[in-house]
């Protein structure tokens, strides 16, 4: 199973899925507000507490990891994601709006490669149409029942 997620939290890795696509990057991870003054010489190093937060090796100003309104995404995760979709056998889409793009596009993505695409959300989303099954409830209610929680490895 591939978990693409939308969420910067870090609970889908905390919660054993390691290998969890993030679209929208990581909140516990720095990245420099601007580009590395080093051509890319250095990683985004820890700040100093009770300083505006700047890498400890360029002195670039740091940000959060994750991507900002109006931001591309990273290639590589996207890539990954579509990927994931056009390979996949059924795709189960769990609490969505459908409204946030490039990533609701991954339903029918998955759906014209063949997939079976369920959307499980307690209200309708923007892309219940791209859906063979739609699921009203909360991930709560639906998830242990549809994957057999006492069957979920990882």
């Amino acid at each position: 199973m591939t978990v693409v997620t939308q969420n910067v939290d870090d609970l889908h890795q905390r919660a054993g899925w390691p290998q969890t696509i993030r679209l929208h990057g990581d909140i516990l991870a720095d990245r420099w507000l601007q580009p590395c003054p080093r051509g890319g010489g250095c990683e985004p190093a820890s700040a100093v507490p009770g300083k505006p937060p700047r890498c400890a090796d360029c002195s670039n100003l740091l940000r959060p990891g994750v991507v900002w309104f109006g931001e591309m995404l990273p290639e590589d995760a996207m890539a990954c994601a579509e990927r994931a979709a056009r390979t996949c056998e059924l795709m189960l889409v769990v609490g969505t709006s459908g409204a946030v793009w490039p990533a609701a596009g991954l339903a029918s993505v998955a759906r014209r490669a063949g997939a079976q695409v369920a959307i499980l959300n307690p209200d309708a989303s923007e892309i219940d149409d791209q859906a063979h099954w739609v699921l009203r409830g909360t991930a709560a209610t639906w998830l242990p029942r549809l994957l057999g929680a006492d069957r979920i490895s990882v």
